[in-house]
């Protein structure tokens, strides 16, 4: 978690307040990130394993990774 910049550590401590899940835009709205800033940070976190973006539906959900959840 040391490793991990300002907005990274924002969007898992938000993740993590919800259960390990939520929505793009709520996350969004929940951490003030600017849409591109929280989509740079989301890309690092799926480089480092740590969260998978779901974008099937329109909706795309952020959720913790399993691997990520066994630590």
């Amino acid at each position: 978690m040391k490793t991990l910049s300002k907005n990274e550590d924002k969007a898992i401590t938000l993740l993590a307040a919800s259960n390990g899940e939520m929505k793009r835009n709520l996350l969004e709205r929940k951490s003030g990130l600017a849409k591109s800033s929280l989509a740079s940070c989301l890309n690092m976190l799926e480089r480092k394993n740590i969260v998978e973006v779901d974008k099937t539906s329109v909706v795309h959900f952020v959720r913790f990774t399993e691997w990520f959840k066994e630590l």
